[in-house]
């Protein structure tokens, strides 16, 4: 009965040995890293349990019998943070300025090929640019824990493994936060600007001195507008324009920031309004993943100041009736001698009659229009003016049968 006991004992005292630790982002306490998939390899490179991680980045095996074993680690979760301000850090690698090391020498090689050079650097600059993606099949990279050893002794044993470091491949300077997925709206200040057909939109960066490098990523109505120009008070810019967003990149060619005046736009975007122009407002909108950093790639945060182009009056006015059939009348008013253009469009966008092309005196006028000719549908008109006061208003009319 005492054997029975003993026995009894010392298994539970074998099954009791334990391995447990913890993977966090980069190193930092503050930031664990949850749904990790840590698998246990023997000797022999056999898989033998598996654990996940919690919300604290903390994982834990139990019953472990005696042996040495291997630690790797995988995961599905989102990755992220990659942007200029970790190229910025690659180049001042290679540059020779700050060598990387560790888990961000890790992060920088980007096409896993066992060395840091321009191919990483041109990939990240191309994923912010165009959105390629460099690592698809393995978005992250994880340290690999070897030589655990666990025996088994008479009393519960635990062997503490040392903090587990991980990142998504590219974010150099580990910014991501792995528990974070919804970014925070970007902080702007629109100012109202009368819309002309030719008009500016600058945006100032208004919490900033200097900066190192910028990767800016503007979404705006690519139906109603056309992108002709886009400058900035740091110099040459890179930038890829498709899909209504508009992608700009900046890496200073020295290893020092370069000043920003914050009377200055930091960038000034030039375009014209597009036949497509419905008349309403039109708004630049800076994305959440906008971003500076200074010398030594840390990200700077940053507010924005830009307009909101808009038409402040209100020179053209609805037709009536409407919906109509036959015919409509249309009242607007010019604030000067000017010359004047209405023209019909149809959803397209294509322009299907002028309305009035001519010059008119101050003052508020009609003009009546017939649907002879025209097909049921909803139609566009638009007042458009050339000289010393400028108009650019459209609105909608419905023809039906």
């Amino acid at each position: 009965m005492a054997l029975s006991v003993a026995l009894l004992i010392a298994g539970q005292s074998f099954a009791q040995n334990e391995i447990g630790g913890t993977i966090n982002y980069h190193y930092k306490n503050n930031k664990p890293i949850p749904s990790v998939t840590i698998t246990l390899y023997d000797s022999d490179g056999d898989p033998v349990a598996s654990a996940l991680s919690g919300l604290d980045g903390s994982y834990l095996f139990t019953e472990v019998s005696e042996g040495n074993y291997t630690l790797q680690a995988s995961t599905t979760i989102m990755a992220g943070g990659v942007n200029m301000a970790d190229a910025n850090k690659i180049k001042h690698h290679l540059n020779g300025i700050k060598p990387l090391e560790g888990i961000e020498w890790e992060a920088a090689d980007v096409n896993s090929d066992g060395d840091v050079n321009w191919d990483d650097y041109d990939a990240i600059v191309a994923w912010h640019m165009q959105g390629i993606n460099f690592n698809e099949e393995n978005p992250w990279i994880f340290d690999i824990v070897n030589d655990i050893d666990v025996t088994n002794n008479d009393l519960k044993a635990r062997t503490n493994v040392p903090t587990m470091g991980g990142s998504s491949s590219g974010d150099v300077n580990g910014t991501f936060v792995p528990t974070t997925r919804n970014l925070a709206e970007t902080i702007a200040k629109y100012t109202e600007k009368p819309i002309t057909d030719n008009f500016s939109v600058e945006i100032f960066a208004t919490d900033i001195t200097e900066a190192s490098a910028m990767g800016l990523i503007i979404n705006y109505p690519a139906n109603m507008v056309n992108i002709s120009d886009i400058t900035s008070q740091l110099g040459e810019v890179m930038t890829f324009i498709k899909n209504g967003q508009i992608r700009i990149g900046w890496i200073n060619e020295s290893a020092y920031a370069t000043p920003v005046n914050s009377d200055l736009p930091i960038l000034t975007i030039i375009g014209e309004t597009t036949i497509n122009y419905d008349g309403s407002d039109i708004k630049f909108k800076v994305d959440p993943t906008s971003h500076f950093c200074d010398a030594s790639s840390n990200e700077l945060e940053t507010r924005y100041s830009l307009p909101l182009l808009t038409s402040s009056e209100n020179y053209l006015g609805k037709n009536y009736p409407n919906p109509f059939v036959g015919s409509t009348t249309i009242d607007y008013s010019v604030p000067a001698d000017v010359k004047i253009n209405i023209s019909l469009y149809n959803q397209m966008g294509q322009m299907v009659r002028v309305l009035a092309d001519k010059y008119e005196n101050t003052g508020i006028h009609s003009l009546t229009i017939s649907s002879e000719g025209l097909e049921p549908g909803i139609y566009f008109y638009t007042l458009r003016t050339n000289g010393s006061i400028f108009i650019n208003e459209t609105k909608r009319m419905v023809i039906t049968r």
